[in-house]
């Protein structure tokens, strides 16, 4: 009986962490570039051979507890998360006319200069400080090859290539990265990520597709999201129901079978 109510509770856990991510997905519905996470669950089979040490302390009393309740391995099945992935596939354009906004069509990521180090986002609504560099909303600069992107005013174009020009002089050109692991990408806020693999798995996109006065949309589908919010909600609900009934029968076990009269 102790053993068996692990089983949905580790339903619900996966279920918990489930909700968590499509909230995440459902709340970035409309941020720029945004791409959103899938979960994928994997059943924990049973390894009965396995020899475990007991949860709990040794009886005070003659008799071995393993004898009269042996906790060698797991017996049941339990569920877990497999794995969570990233779905990379391309946003809807959004038009804004904007020259500071700036679309990567396909593979690719920029580079942005933070305190912290280099970090990368495909969010490419850009602005322009005081000092006249093209920085994102949270004011990190975008880099170039030449470092920071400066530009006079507004009046500049970006061409297909990435590169910037202004007065027809070419004033720099866009970093744009792709990595060969996309899991080697660790959220880090702001709609950038950090990249923690090897460095020869990051490589420069020497022919990009740039698109100026664009955005691209989030990914997000809101009706799959909603559809798979409501199935987890559901899910839980069942999870908790049974953790309660587990809950009853030992309570009885424990204080009415077991009761001396």
């Amino acid at each position: 009986m102790v053993k068996n109510i692990y089983s949905p509770l580790s339903g619900a856990l996966a279920q918990e962490r489930v909700l968590e991510i499509i909230s995440n997905n459902m709340a970035n519905m409309n941020t720029t570039a945004f791409k959103e996470d899938r979960v994928t669950f994997s059943l924990l089979e049973a390894e009965p051979e396995k020899a475990y040490q007991p949860p709990f302390p040794q009886a005070n009393f003659k008799q071995n507890i393993e004898d009269v309740y042996p906790l060698h391995g797991n017996e049941m099945a339990y569920v877990g998360i497999a794995d969570v992935t990233r779905d990379v596939s391309q946003g809807p354009v959004i038009q804004t006319g904007n020259p500071t906004d700036v679309m990567i069509k396909g593979q690719g990521m920029f580079a942005v200069q933070t305190p912290e180090g280099i970090r990368y986002t495909r969010d490419g609504s850009l602005t322009l400080n005081t000092d006249g560099v093209l920085v994102t909303k949270s004011g990190n600069p975008v880099l170039g090859e030449r470092g920071n992107v400066f530009v006079r005013g507004e009046s500049f174009e970006i061409n297909h290539r990435g590169e910037v020009y202004q007065d027809n002089q070419l004033v720099d050109r866009l970093l744009i990265y792709r990595f060969d692991d996309d899991k080697a990408l660790e959220r880090v806020g702001l709609n950038q990520f950090h990249y923690g693999g090897e460095a020869a798995g990051r490589t420069r996109v020497e022919h990009p597709a740039v698109l100026q006065g664009s955005l691209e949309g989030s990914n997000v589908n809101p009706i799959r999201n909603l559809t798979s919010m409501i199935m987890a909600h559901r899910s839980y609900e069942a999870y908790q129901k049974a953790l309660q009934n587990f809950d009853k029968m030992m309570d009885k076990s424990s204080n009415t079978i077991g009761d001396l009269r």
